[in-house]
């Protein structure tokens, strides 16, 4: 796709005039929601800037900016935007802004379960997720490499180039628009699966397709849960890509079948089998022997991704 330019506002940039935005050429926007851990700390422009931006005709996408100090935290951040986004519709992903200094003595792999529990309690409540953050954190303070592909990747780093794969770039916040008093933070989307067509206001992808996909792939994961692959599989937009695609290979392997990418019912009855077989075989949790209330307990938080064992 092209490469398409968006701008980043907050009550910071004042009242906004949209349409002028919109007449400069700007089409996207990302609008910050809110900060912290309550409803309450609502961008002051967020419902005024929502309503002008959609009147415009502009499409939008939003974040929320974070001090969270650990998981639970992270958690209550990500209520408060539900709460704060909760009747509205958005084109772009929503992004969960890591940059506060005050979390930088929390370490590289609490921040990052942190970030991942914020999106994944956002994956939840039907919104597609990214995390938000400049380079020097997804250097030494995010981990980089189990973020990008899971989830939506918004790079901020005033640089001549992105120096990290990503699917959106802020490269300035000095930027001029029409419409917008001061400065204004600019960036790039590079990537077209981040934009969902405005016909499709609901928050999720409801063609037959995409429910389709989605079963195959909680059938993968499942699979992955019980040991039978290893690939994990985090669905952003129920679309058939690389992770999918990896467990598709790794399942028509364990069940000796040719390995591509054909999906047919021999497949899925097959991959149903091995489900039900390999869960008497894992059920015994703790290798006494026997399979007792806490290997079932054990079983199902680990079927359910609740907790690692």
């Amino acid at each position: 796709m092209a490469e398409i330019k968006c701008i980043d506002v907050s009550e910071w940039q004042g009242s906004i005039d949209f349409e002028k935005v919109k007449a400069s050429g700007i089409e996207y926007a990302i609008l910050r929601a809110g900060f912290g851990r309550e409803a309450s700390q609502i961008d002051a422009e967020f419902e005024s800037n929502y309503k002008k931006a959609k009147a415009s005709g502009v499409k939008l996408g939003a974040y929320w900016y974070s001090y969270a100090v650990d998981v639970a935290d992270a958690k209550k951040e990500a209520k408060a935007c539900i709460s704060v986004l909760k009747g509205k519709s958005f084109e772009l992903p929503i992004f969960y802004d890591m940059e506060d200094n005050s979390q930088t003595k929390l370490g590289k792999a609490t921040l990052t379960n942190m970030a991942k529990a914020f999106m994944t309690e956002l994956l939840k409540a039907g919104y597609r997720v990214g995390i938000y953050a400049n380079a020097n954190w997804f250097e030494n303070y995010l981990d980089y490499k189990s973020l990008y592909g899971t989830y939506y990747v918004w790079l901020a780093q005033y640089n001549s180039e992105a120096e990290f794969k990503c699917d959106v770039w802020q490269y300035t916040s000095s930027g001029k628009v029409q419409g917008v008093s001061g400065n204004v933070d600019m960036n790039i989307i590079y990537s077209d699966k981040m934009i969902k067509s405005t016909s499709d206001t609901s928050g999720e992808d409801k063609t037959p397709q995409s429910f389709e996909v989605a079963a195959l792939q909680s059938l993968l994961i499942l699979s992955e849960r019980l040991g039978i692959i290893t690939q994990t599989i985090t669905p952003i937009d129920n679309k058939k890509g690389k992770m999918t695609s990896s467990a598709i290979l790794q399942m028509k392997k364990s069940l000796k079948m040719a390995e591509n990418q054909t999906v047919d019912l021999v497949f899925i009855r097959k991959m149903h089998q091995a489900i039900v077989d390999a869960l008497p075989k894992v059920g015994d949790i703790n290798g006494d022997g026997k399979v007792n209330v806490k290997d079932v307990t054990t079983l199902q938080k680990r079927i359910a991704g609740v907790e690692d064992v």
